[in-house]
C-alpha cells in the first residue's frame, strides 16, 4: 500500500465495459512528510470515496488485490485503487 494525493481526473467518452462506473483518478505518491515522491499514476476509486483533487488517499497496487477493492468480477486490468481517504498521517519517532 501507498499513500497518495490525488492531483487529477481521467475522463473519458469510451471505456471497456468492465470499467463503466468506476471513477478514474490521477494519484501521485507522497511520503510522511507529505512530499511528492513518486510519479503520477492512475487509479480507480474503488471505496467510492468520492476522493477528488487536492485528497490524501490510501493506495493498494496489486492487481488482484486491487481488482478485489474495486468490487471487479472480471480479469481485467487494475493495478492501484483507492481503499480509502486519509484523515491524518502520524508518524512517532
Amino acid at each position: 500500500m501507498l499513500i497518495a494525493r490525488v492531483v487529477g481526473n481521467v475522463i473519458s467518452t469510451q471505456k471497456h465495459e468492465d470499467y463503466k462506473g468506476h471513477k478514474l483518478l490521477i494519484v501521485k505518491q507522497v511520503g510522511a512528510d507529505g512530499e511528492f515522491c513518486g510519479p503520477e499514476m492512475i487509479a480507480v476509486d474503488g471505496a467510492d470515496s468520492d476522493a477528488g483533487i487536492g485528497d490524501l488517499v490510501l493506495v493498494i497496487q496489486e492487481g488482484q488485490g486491487a481488482r478485489y477493492a474495486a468490487r471487479c468480477d472480471h480479469p481485467g486490468p487494475i493495478d492501484l485503487c483507492v481503499i480509502a481517504v486519509v484523515d491524518m498521517i502520524h508518524v512517532s519517532e
